[in-house]
């Protein structure tokens, strides 16, 4: 079974996803972004998942992540602003797929079953 890395500082939105996502993969989740390259260590997730509001910190770990786990997929959910347009770029350019908030949790679905069936 497949296992995705799954972070949001919101335990509910974590706890939502690994019911919802759990009958096909394993999914462990965090809400503690400073441990993640740890996680990341020790597991060797098939899909990292992060539920974060963009800023130097993501931009900078999604950057180091692409480049030491590129085989391994990104998937980022966020708020989109307008004030976010410089990060965002960088970001897209370091992970898999962004999904704006709200989203829908069948087309998340369905790309990480397409991300993880490559």
């Amino acid at each position: 079974m497949k296992t995705i890395l799954f972070y949001s500082k919101d335990y509910n939105l974590c706890l939502s996803l690994l019911v919802y996502l759990q009958d096909k993969f394993n999914v462990i989740t965090t809400t503690d972004f400073d441990i993640l390259d740890k996680i990341t260590s020790a597991i060797k997730p098939n899909l990292l998942f992060l539920d974060s509001d963009p800023d130097a910190k993501v931009e900078n770990f999604c950057e180091n992540f692409s480049t030491n786990n590129n085989s391994i997929p990104v998937i980022i959910t966020y708020v989109y602003k307008s004030s976010l347009k410089a990060i965002d770029k960088i970001i897209r350019e370091n992970v898999h797929s962004v999904f704006y908030k709200p989203y829908d949790l069948d087309e998340i679905s369905e790309k990480v079953s397409s991300l993880l069936t490559t």
